[in-house]
Protein backbone atom coordinates (compact mmCIF):
# COMPACT_ATOMS: atom_id res chain seq x y z
CA UNK A 1 0.00 0.00 0.00
CA UNK A 2 1.36 3.43 -0.96
CA UNK A 3 2.37 5.73 1.88
CA UNK A 4 0.82 9.22 1.35
CA UNK A 5 2.44 12.33 2.74
CA UNK A 6 1.89 16.04 2.28
CA UNK A 7 4.29 18.93 1.69
CA UNK A 8 3.17 22.47 2.52
CA UNK A 9 4.39 26.05 2.51
CA UNK A 10 3.13 28.74 4.85
CA UNK A 11 4.14 32.34 5.46
CA UNK A 12 2.94 32.66 9.06
CA UNK A 13 3.41 36.47 9.11
CA UNK A 14 5.57 37.74 11.96
CA UNK A 15 5.66 34.73 14.27
CA UNK A 16 7.42 36.63 17.04
CA UNK A 17 7.70 35.66 20.69
CA UNK A 18 6.88 37.97 23.60
CA UNK A 19 10.51 38.40 24.71
CA UNK A 20 12.89 41.14 23.65
CA UNK A 21 15.90 39.89 21.70
CA UNK A 22 18.76 42.29 22.58
CA UNK A 23 20.57 41.38 19.36
CA UNK A 24 17.64 42.12 17.05
CA UNK A 25 15.82 45.37 16.17
CA UNK A 26 12.87 43.45 14.74
CA UNK A 27 10.99 43.30 18.03
CA UNK A 28 12.01 46.65 19.53
CA UNK A 29 8.86 48.40 20.71
CA UNK A 30 9.63 51.73 19.06
CA UNK A 31 12.04 50.64 16.36
CA UNK A 32 11.70 51.01 12.61
CA UNK A 33 11.27 47.25 12.14
CA UNK A 34 9.10 46.58 15.19
CA UNK A 35 6.77 43.57 15.07
CA UNK A 36 4.37 42.48 17.77
CA UNK A 37 3.85 38.86 18.88
CA UNK A 38 0.68 37.11 17.81
CA UNK A 39 -2.18 36.64 20.20
CA UNK A 40 -2.64 33.09 21.44
CA UNK A 41 -5.84 32.91 19.40
CA UNK A 42 -4.04 33.84 16.18
CA UNK A 43 -1.19 31.43 16.93
CA UNK A 44 -3.78 28.69 17.41
CA UNK A 45 -5.44 29.59 14.09
CA UNK A 46 -2.08 29.41 12.30
CA UNK A 47 -1.25 26.09 13.96
CA UNK A 48 -4.61 24.57 13.07
CA UNK A 49 -3.78 24.84 9.35
CA UNK A 50 -0.74 22.65 9.94
CA UNK A 51 -2.29 20.32 12.49
CA UNK A 52 -5.72 19.57 11.03
CA UNK A 53 -5.21 19.21 7.28
CA UNK A 54 -3.09 16.08 7.05
CA UNK A 55 -3.69 12.59 5.70
CA UNK A 56 -6.20 10.46 7.62
CA UNK A 57 -6.23 12.93 10.50
CA UNK A 58 -2.45 13.23 10.75
CA UNK A 59 -0.71 16.58 10.66
CA UNK A 60 0.92 17.73 7.44
CA UNK A 61 4.25 15.92 7.25
CA UNK A 62 6.63 18.54 5.84
CA UNK A 63 5.97 22.27 6.00
CA UNK A 64 8.32 25.10 5.08
CA UNK A 65 7.66 28.28 7.06
CA UNK A 66 8.54 31.92 6.50
CA UNK A 67 8.66 34.89 8.91
CA UNK A 68 9.80 33.13 12.09
CA UNK A 69 11.55 35.37 14.63
CA UNK A 70 13.98 32.71 15.88
CA UNK A 71 14.25 29.05 16.84
CA UNK A 72 12.92 29.71 20.33
CA UNK A 73 9.76 31.35 18.98
CA UNK A 74 9.35 28.44 16.56
CA UNK A 75 9.78 25.77 19.23
CA UNK A 76 7.35 27.51 21.58
CA UNK A 77 4.81 27.72 18.74
CA UNK A 78 5.19 24.02 17.95
CA UNK A 79 4.99 22.82 21.54
CA UNK A 80 2.21 25.19 22.66
CA UNK A 81 0.02 25.38 19.57
CA UNK A 82 0.84 22.80 16.90
CA UNK A 83 1.21 19.69 19.04
CA UNK A 84 3.46 16.66 19.63
CA UNK A 85 3.47 15.30 16.07
CA UNK A 86 6.73 17.18 15.42
CA UNK A 87 9.70 16.04 17.47
CA UNK A 88 11.71 18.94 18.94
CA UNK A 89 14.99 17.06 18.38
CA UNK A 90 14.15 15.50 15.03
CA UNK A 91 11.66 17.66 13.15
CA UNK A 92 12.06 21.36 13.98
CA UNK A 93 14.71 23.63 12.43
CA UNK A 94 15.31 27.29 11.64
CA UNK A 95 18.39 29.35 10.83
CA UNK A 96 19.11 33.10 11.21
CA UNK A 97 18.64 34.95 7.93
CA UNK A 98 19.85 38.24 6.43
CA UNK A 99 16.56 40.03 7.01
CA UNK A 100 16.94 43.27 9.03
CA UNK A 101 13.65 42.56 10.84
CA UNK A 102 15.05 39.24 12.01
CA UNK A 103 12.49 37.04 10.23
CA UNK A 104 13.86 33.60 9.41
CA UNK A 105 12.99 30.50 7.39
CA UNK A 106 12.06 27.25 9.11
CA UNK A 107 10.85 23.72 8.54
CA UNK A 108 8.77 21.23 10.49
CA UNK A 109 8.56 17.54 9.70
CA UNK A 110 6.44 14.96 11.44
CA UNK A 111 7.84 11.97 13.30
CA UNK A 112 7.39 9.87 10.16
CA UNK A 113 10.54 11.63 8.90
CA UNK A 114 13.82 13.05 10.20
CA UNK A 115 15.70 16.23 9.35
CA UNK A 116 19.11 15.51 7.87
CA UNK A 117 21.77 17.93 6.69
CA UNK A 118 20.84 21.64 6.83
CA UNK A 119 22.66 24.14 4.60
CA UNK A 120 22.28 27.92 4.61
CA UNK A 121 23.15 29.95 1.52
CA UNK A 122 22.72 33.39 3.08
CA UNK A 123 26.40 34.30 2.82
CA UNK A 124 26.74 33.70 -0.92
CA UNK A 125 27.08 36.80 -3.09
CA UNK A 126 25.94 37.06 -6.69
CA UNK A 127 25.42 39.64 -9.43
CA UNK A 128 22.09 41.32 -10.04
CA UNK A 129 20.90 42.37 -13.47
CA UNK A 130 22.17 45.90 -12.79
CA UNK A 131 25.66 44.55 -12.12
CA UNK A 132 25.70 45.10 -8.37
CA UNK A 133 26.57 42.39 -5.87
CA UNK A 134 23.66 41.00 -3.89
CA UNK A 135 22.82 38.44 -1.21
CA UNK A 136 19.52 36.79 -0.42
CA UNK A 137 17.33 39.20 1.50
CA UNK A 138 16.60 36.24 3.76
CA UNK A 139 18.13 32.92 2.65
CA UNK A 140 17.72 29.86 0.50
CA UNK A 141 17.60 27.19 3.19
CA UNK A 142 18.45 23.68 1.99
CA UNK A 143 17.20 20.79 4.15
CA UNK A 144 17.42 17.05 3.63
CA UNK A 145 14.40 14.97 4.64
CA UNK A 146 15.35 11.46 5.71
CA UNK A 147 13.47 8.30 6.58
CA UNK A 148 12.70 7.54 10.22
CA UNK A 149 15.77 5.31 10.53
CA UNK A 150 17.96 8.08 9.05
CA UNK A 151 19.32 5.65 6.48
CA UNK A 152 18.11 7.34 3.29
CA UNK A 153 17.60 10.87 2.00
CA UNK A 154 14.03 10.84 0.69
CA UNK A 155 13.97 14.36 -0.73
CA UNK A 156 15.55 17.79 -0.40
CA UNK A 157 13.60 20.95 0.44
CA UNK A 158 14.75 24.42 -0.60
CA UNK A 159 12.84 27.10 1.36
CA UNK A 160 12.79 30.63 -0.06
CA UNK A 161 11.35 34.02 0.80
CA UNK A 162 12.22 36.34 -2.07
CA UNK A 163 12.39 40.14 -2.09
CA UNK A 164 8.99 41.73 -1.49
CA UNK A 165 7.28 44.49 -3.48
CA UNK A 166 7.13 46.81 -0.46
CA UNK A 167 8.55 50.28 -1.16
CA UNK A 168 7.37 52.58 1.64
CA UNK A 169 6.55 55.19 -1.01
CA UNK A 170 3.05 56.55 -1.69
CA UNK A 171 2.29 55.58 -5.34
CA UNK A 172 -0.06 58.57 -5.75
CA UNK A 173 2.05 61.30 -4.14
CA UNK A 174 5.34 60.20 -5.71
CA UNK A 175 4.60 57.83 -8.62
CA UNK A 176 8.03 58.13 -10.23
CA UNK A 177 9.89 57.16 -7.05
CA UNK A 178 7.39 54.37 -6.44
CA UNK A 179 7.97 52.89 -9.90
CA UNK A 180 11.74 53.22 -9.55
CA UNK A 181 11.74 51.30 -6.26
CA UNK A 182 9.41 48.66 -7.65
CA UNK A 183 11.76 48.20 -10.60
CA UNK A 184 14.72 47.78 -8.24
CA UNK A 185 12.79 45.24 -6.16
CA UNK A 186 12.09 43.29 -9.35
CA UNK A 187 15.80 43.29 -10.21
CA UNK A 188 16.59 41.91 -6.74
CA UNK A 189 13.83 39.30 -6.88
CA UNK A 190 14.96 38.12 -10.33
CA UNK A 191 18.56 37.82 -9.13
CA UNK A 192 17.44 35.78 -6.11
CA UNK A 193 15.38 33.47 -8.33
CA UNK A 194 18.37 32.93 -10.61
CA UNK A 195 20.58 32.22 -7.60
CA UNK A 196 18.09 29.62 -6.34
CA UNK A 197 18.48 27.87 -9.69
CA UNK A 198 22.25 27.91 -9.22
CA UNK A 199 22.04 26.62 -5.63
CA UNK A 200 19.71 23.77 -6.57
CA UNK A 201 21.70 22.83 -9.66
CA UNK A 202 24.85 22.43 -7.56
CA UNK A 203 23.12 20.54 -4.76
CA UNK A 204 21.10 17.84 -6.53
CA UNK A 205 20.69 15.87 -9.75
CA UNK A 206 17.83 17.84 -11.27
CA UNK A 207 16.74 14.99 -13.56
CA UNK A 208 16.74 12.15 -11.03
CA UNK A 209 16.59 13.48 -7.45
CA UNK A 210 13.42 14.27 -5.53
CA UNK A 211 13.39 17.90 -4.43
CA UNK A 212 11.03 20.82 -3.97
CA UNK A 213 11.51 24.60 -4.04
CA UNK A 214 8.85 26.27 -1.93
CA UNK A 215 8.00 29.46 -0.11
CA UNK A 216 6.76 33.01 -0.46
CA UNK A 217 8.20 34.21 -3.78
CA UNK A 218 6.44 37.60 -3.58
CA UNK A 219 5.37 37.65 -7.22
CA UNK A 220 2.99 35.93 -9.60
CA UNK A 221 3.69 33.09 -12.01
CA UNK A 222 3.51 35.35 -15.08
CA UNK A 223 6.24 37.70 -13.82
CA UNK A 224 9.64 38.10 -15.39
CA UNK A 225 11.26 37.94 -11.94
CA UNK A 226 10.04 34.38 -11.31
CA UNK A 227 10.62 33.06 -14.83
CA UNK A 228 13.80 31.15 -13.83
CA UNK A 229 11.73 29.10 -11.36
CA UNK A 230 8.13 29.12 -12.57
CA UNK A 231 8.34 29.87 -16.28
CA UNK A 232 7.72 27.26 -18.94
CA UNK A 233 10.91 25.37 -19.69
CA UNK A 234 12.60 26.57 -16.49
CA UNK A 235 16.11 25.08 -16.18
CA UNK A 236 15.27 22.96 -13.11
CA UNK A 237 12.29 21.30 -14.77
CA UNK A 238 10.03 22.39 -11.91
CA UNK A 239 6.24 22.06 -11.95
CA UNK A 240 3.97 24.39 -9.98
CA UNK A 241 2.03 21.87 -7.89
CA UNK A 242 -0.84 24.30 -7.38
CA UNK A 243 -1.80 23.78 -11.03
CA UNK A 244 -3.41 20.56 -9.74
CA UNK A 245 -6.15 22.86 -8.47
CA UNK A 246 -8.64 23.72 -11.20
CA UNK A 247 -8.93 27.45 -11.82
CA UNK A 248 -10.41 28.99 -14.93
CA UNK A 249 -9.25 32.53 -14.15
CA UNK A 250 -5.51 32.75 -14.83
CA UNK A 251 -5.21 36.53 -14.39
CA UNK A 252 -2.33 37.42 -12.04
CA UNK A 253 -4.59 39.29 -9.59
CA UNK A 254 -8.22 39.21 -8.58
CA UNK A 255 -10.63 41.27 -6.48
CA UNK A 256 -12.01 38.05 -4.96
CA UNK A 257 -10.29 34.86 -3.86
CA UNK A 258 -9.79 32.01 -6.35
CA UNK A 259 -8.80 28.41 -5.49
CA UNK A 260 -5.04 28.90 -6.03
CA UNK A 261 -4.75 32.33 -4.42
CA UNK A 262 -2.56 32.30 -1.33
CA UNK A 263 -2.35 35.96 -0.32
CA UNK A 264 -4.54 39.00 0.07
CA UNK A 265 -3.64 42.61 0.73
CA UNK A 266 -5.57 45.85 0.69
CA UNK A 267 -4.36 47.89 -2.27
CA UNK A 268 -4.63 51.66 -1.64
CA UNK A 269 -6.68 53.79 -4.02
CA UNK A 270 -6.24 57.43 -4.99
CA UNK A 271 -9.27 58.42 -2.91
CA UNK A 272 -7.76 56.91 0.25
CA UNK A 273 -9.89 53.77 0.23
CA UNK A 274 -8.52 50.25 -0.09
CA UNK A 275 -9.61 47.22 -2.09
CA UNK A 276 -8.78 43.54 -1.68
CA UNK A 277 -6.27 42.15 -4.15
CA UNK A 278 -5.73 38.38 -4.29
CA UNK A 279 -2.93 36.44 -5.97
CA UNK A 280 -0.89 33.25 -5.79
CA UNK A 281 2.54 34.33 -4.59
CA UNK A 282 3.35 31.22 -2.50
CA UNK A 283 4.60 28.23 -4.46
CA UNK A 284 5.41 24.54 -4.17
CA UNK A 285 7.65 23.84 -7.15
CA UNK A 286 8.31 20.16 -7.65
CA UNK A 287 11.13 18.28 -9.39
CA UNK A 288 10.51 15.74 -12.14
CA UNK A 289 11.22 12.75 -9.90
CA UNK A 290 9.01 13.98 -7.06
CA UNK A 291 6.20 15.00 -9.43
CA UNK A 292 5.92 11.36 -10.53
CA UNK A 293 4.78 10.52 -6.97
CA UNK A 294 1.87 12.98 -6.89
CA UNK A 295 -1.55 11.66 -5.91
CA UNK A 296 -3.47 14.52 -7.53
CA UNK A 297 -4.48 16.12 -4.23
CA UNK A 298 -3.60 19.74 -3.49
CA UNK A 299 -5.32 22.60 -1.71
CA UNK A 300 -5.00 26.11 -0.33
CA UNK A 301 -6.46 26.21 3.18
CA UNK A 302 -8.48 29.37 3.71
CA UNK A 303 -10.59 28.57 6.76
CA UNK A 304 -11.25 30.11 9.20
CA UNK A 305 -11.12 33.56 7.64
CA UNK A 306 -9.34 35.20 10.58
CA UNK A 307 -6.36 32.86 10.70
CA UNK A 308 -3.54 35.00 12.03
CA UNK A 309 -1.70 35.50 8.74
CA UNK A 310 -2.25 37.35 5.47
CA UNK A 311 -1.09 34.21 3.65
CA UNK A 312 -2.81 30.84 3.38
CA UNK A 313 -1.19 27.45 3.75
CA UNK A 314 -0.76 25.50 0.49
CA UNK A 315 -0.12 21.77 0.33
CA UNK A 316 0.29 18.99 -2.21
CA UNK A 317 0.12 15.25 -1.55
CA UNK A 318 2.55 12.59 -2.73
CA UNK A 319 2.86 8.87 -2.07
CA UNK A 320 6.00 6.77 -1.77
CA UNK A 321 5.58 3.33 -3.30
CA UNK A 322 5.72 0.25 -1.09
CA UNK A 323 9.27 -0.66 -0.04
Amino acid sequence: MARPFRIATYNVENLFDRFDDPYSVGDDMYGRFRSSPKSRAHAFDVASRIRENGVDGRAIDIVGLQEIENFGALLDFVQASVGPEYGAQTGVVSQPSNDPRGIDLALLCSKRFRIGRVTSHKYEKFRRGDGRLHRFGRDCLQIEIMDEAQQEVLLTVFICHLKSKYTGVDPFKDPDEYEARQALNTVKRRAEAEKVVDVVSRAVDIDNDRFVVLGDLNDTSDSDALAPLVGAGNPLGLTDAMTLIEQADVAPHSASRRPRDTHVWQRPQADGSRVDEWAQIDFILVSKALWELRTGKADVINSPKDQGSDHYLSYVEFAFPDP
